[in-house]
């Protein structure tokens, strides 16, 4: 029997549903990396490390995602590190939890319950803003000697949730200015299965690695040259 399209949509929200709802758990601040999961982590890189050294902002150097889990992993509890990553977009969602609020998320990977994933986590202000940024449209006027560069925007999303977000940012090379960190979610869902709370509390959850975006400056569109 053919299912109707409203079905359709509810089956594929559901599987997409958000990112914030399950990722592979990292487990306590002290825990490495061992030999092969670096060695796999580098190996998803490679064509952003092939990258890296083309692109001007990525100077002196961009990280990137899996570089950001093994920073990350190595920081303590609270910890930060400021840097310039670069990833490509993968995946996405939604929160669905009222402890993440209306954040939208872009991953790295497309399944986001895999070690090396970079999360980089929206407020919806920042997301508006970075949809709508001016961009060069056409010749520039030339008057007088002054030049006026045109420059116009792009369509602003009036109902933004993560199927607008990806339709615009699905597959799209970023480099996003900000802090990297160990972001802890109670959750009983993810894969491998979520560890007990850290803090001592009775819920379960994981670790998911972060770069918060409040402001559409921190993101720079990599293949927008």
């Amino acid at each position: 029997m053919t299912q109707s399209p409203a079905v359709l949509r509810a089956a594929a929200a559901a599987a997409l549903v958000t990112l914030a709802l399950a990722a592979p758990p990292l487990r306590a601040a002290g825990d490495a990396l061992g030999p092969a999961q670096l060695a796999g982590l580098a190996e998803a890189d490679a064509s952003l490390k092939a990258a890296r050294a083309d692109l001007p902002d990525c100077e002196p150097g961009c990280i990137t995602p899996g570089e950001a889990t093994a920073m990350a992993l190595a920081l303590g509890e609270g910890e930060a590190r400021a840097g310039r990553f670069l990833l490509d977009v993968r995946g996405g969602g939604q929160s669905l939890q009222g402890q993440l609020g209306t954040m939208l998320f872009v991953n790295s990977r497309r399944d986001y319950a895999t070690l090396g994933t970079l999360t980089i986590a929206f407020e919806p202000e920042a997301l508006h803003a970075l949809l709508r940024r001016a961009r060069g449209c056409g010749a520039a006027d030339v008057v007088d000697g002054q030049i006026t560069v045109k420059a116009c925007y792009g369509e602003g999303v009036p109902d933004l949730n993560m199927f607008t977000m990806m339709q615009r940012l699905g597959g799209r090379r970023l480099i996003v200015e900000g802090e990297v960190r160990r972001n802890w979610i109670d959750s009983p869902l993810g894969s491998p299965r979520p560890i007990a709370n850290f803090y001592g509390e009775h819920e379960v959850g994981y670790y998911q690695v972060w770069v918060h975006v409040t402001e559409a400056a921190q993101v720079t569109f990599a293949d927008e040259r």
